[in-house]
């Protein structure tokens, strides 16, 4: 996540000098700063809009202001979530039948439009309806894009896959890493909040979260409750 905190320095460093495990504390706020710089930037563009005589540029500072409060939306919820986890409950979700390959095919376009410099292709398998939350659903496939394309040079691969009542969400970095570079507390700090929505993400479809760093996500959904 861009919101990563570049100056971040809550985050306690463990034995070997590298960032130890962040509290939910730590997580909490990193969202709320999160929200805090779409909503300024929302009011940035607004100002700008005011000041201009000039409409020509006017299209350009409202695709601004519509990116940051998309995003602002999206942190908006993903700080209740932390709330939830926090007090030692399950994220909300409402399951229902859904077209998987759709769900997962929209919010991949969604990411191209933001993120046209990685390349996404999308394998569809199997036929028929996955029974789950479709914007949790949407949201784990942002979330993980989010996670492995920085690592990437320039292409990830994502698979839908229906097998009866359950199915499938997998992630995988086409190529090798773009960098090697070693991790800042605020980038460690964006990790380990993606991950922890995507485990929960999971777990609300009583599912499984696979991690391989770097190379791959994977989410196993199950069936009917």
């Amino acid at each position: 996540m861009n919101w990563a905190l570049s100056t971040w320095s809550a985050t306690t460093l463990g034995p070997s000098g590298r960032p130890s495990a962040p509290s939910m504390d730590s997580l909490m706020d990193a969202a709320m700063h999160g929200v805090r710089n779409s909503l300024s930037a929302i009011r940035l563009g607004v100002d700008l809009l005011a000041r201009r005589g000039d409409l020509s540029e006017a299209d350009a500072v409202l695709e601004h202001i519509d990116s940051a409060a998309v995003r602002a939306h999206e942190q908006a919820e993903e700080l209740a979530d932390f709330c939830r986890l926090a007090a030692g409950r399950p994220i909300a979700m409402v399951a229902k039948r859904f077209p998987l390959h759709q769900v997962v095919g929209e919010a991949i376009e969604a990411r191209r439009s933001s993120h046209e410099a990685i390349a996404i292709e999308h394998d569809r398998l199997g036929q028929g309806e996955g029974l789950g939350d479709p914007a949790r659903i949407a949201q784990f496939v942002r979330l993980a894009l989010e996670e492995l394309a920085p690592r990437t040079a320039s292409r990830c691969i994502v698979v839908s896959e229906i097998d009866g009542a359950r199915f499938r969400i997998a992630v995988h970095a086409g190529d090798a890493p773009a960098r090697d570079a070693i991790e800042t507390p605020g980038q460690h700090l964006a990790r380990a909040h993606r991950q922890a929505l995507l485990r929960a993400i999971a777990n609300a479809h009583r599912g499984e979260l696979r991690l391989v760093a770097g190379a791959s996500i994977e989410g196993r959904f199950g069936g009917d409750r």
